[in-house]
């Protein structure tokens, strides 16, 4: 074995300086490397983090053992994330130098920090994000307190950005915990679209024939009916709740199982399978072992697209007053109640709108991001 193996074998390791500025904050080591995106990435998501913990620290907000149970999860919430961040910043520098991984996900990550609008759709979604998870952290009023002597006040008027609204109640701060309604809601509607969806698209395009027959023919009925008309259905018979709103969402976007299946029906046809056929083995084995994670990219994309729609719904819901009900805040609800002050008190209507707006907007970015760095036949044109 020449030097020039031997040398070409053994990892190098990153500089005492770039270690160094990596402890002193996430991204810094990566800057000195000349991984400018992937520094930025950590640093961003590092810097929020630390304006939270501040912000909190400030306003006294943390609750580290005692107080309400969503302040003491924020709070140890911020403080493992940021340790998070920094972990996984300094674990990066120092595999900066290796060989990058073949494997399909090592590819589609390095892919992915190529994508100048995923990053964007990435960072809106994580903005949204520790905004519903840090709420009692942040906002700067309690969402419900009502201030009858500072009613439809103007943005920067008595210290309320973004102005109040016709009880005298704090636009920001209800903002920043609608965003728990309309994540959780559109969230939890979302991962029942993806479990049961992707379980009718895994079940149907395996085993096909009649199985196959009855799934898609149920899906078709169900598609066949207008959401809003099949949701103010079901939530005036069973009432309005999250969990019926949850359930509603979750069963009319099955519409998941479809793409699913296809991809299913690809696969199943691969040397890999036929050679665990000849093994003997079983169809769990085959479905849950290599069909399914063979098939998840697909079911990453739609899964994030489908979150921007389901809020969408939500929102669309509350607005009718079939979604959360009030007082809790929710984006659709703050719409619903400016429509008799939009002359008086634009921001009442603009603000939540511009939320829904741009949150949508984030997840369908990065869902269509997704979908470039997951595809191969699209990968080579993932930064454009």
């Amino acid at each position: 074995m020449t030097k020039k193996d031997d040398e070409k074998k053994t990892p190098k390791r990153p500089s005492r300086l770039t270690l160094l500025l990596s402890l002193i904050f996430p991204g810094f080591g990566h800057f000195v490397e000349g991984k400018v995106k992937l520094g930025l990435l950590l640093f961003s998501f590092s810097a929020v983090q630390v304006v939270i913990i501040s912000v909190a620290a400030v306003n006294r907000r943390f609750a580290w053992f005692q107080g309400a149970a969503d302040r003491v999860i924020a709070s140890w919430a911020s403080i493992v994330f940021l340790l998070l961040f920094w972990f996984i910043s300094v674990l990066s520098v120092m595999r900066i130098h290796n060989e990058p991984g073949s494997g399909f996900w090592n590819r589609a990550g390095r892919n992915f920090l190529k994508h100048k609008k995923g990053l964007v759709g990435a960072f809106i979604v994580f903005i949204v994000l520790w905004a519903a998870l840090y709420a009692p952290l942040v906002a700067p009023f309690k969402p419900m307190k009502m201030d009858l002597m500072n009613t439809v006040t103007a943005p920067g008027v008595s210290g309320h950005l973004l102005g109040t609204d016709n009880f005298g109640r704090d636009i920001l701060s209800r903002i920043i915990f609608g965003s728990r309604v309309a994540l959780g809601v559109g969230g939890g509607a979302t991962l029942f679209n993806m479990v049961f969806g992707g379980l009718l698209g895994l079940i149907g395009g395996y085993y096909r024939g009649v199985i196959d027959s009855i799934i898609m023919r149920i899906l078709e009925v169900l598609n066949s009916i207008p959401y809003i008309i099949f949701a103010l259905l079901i939530l005036s018979v069973f009432g309005a709740g999250v969990f019926q709103i949850i359930i509603v969402l979750g069963i009319y976007g099955l519409q998941a199982a479809r793409i699913i299946r296809s991809e299913v029906l690809s696969v199943r046809e691969e040397d890999y399978i036929m050679a665990c056929d000849a093994l003997g083995a079983g169809d769990f084995r085959k479905i849950f072992k290599h069909i399914f994670p063979n098939s998840m990219a697909s079911l990453l994309v739609v899964t994030t697209m489908r979150i921007g729609v389901n809020i969408i719904v939500v929102a669309g819901l509350s607005f009718l007053g079939f979604g959360v009900k009030p007082p809790t805040p929710s984006w659709g609800a703050m719409l619903e109640s400016a429509q008799s002050y939009m002359t008086v008190a634009w921001w009442m209507a603009v603000f939540p709108g511009l939320t829904i707006v741009l949150t949508v907007f984030g997840f369908n970015l990065l869902g269509d991001s997704l979908r470039d760095v997951l595809d191969p036949k699209m990968s080579s044109t993932a930064g454009r």
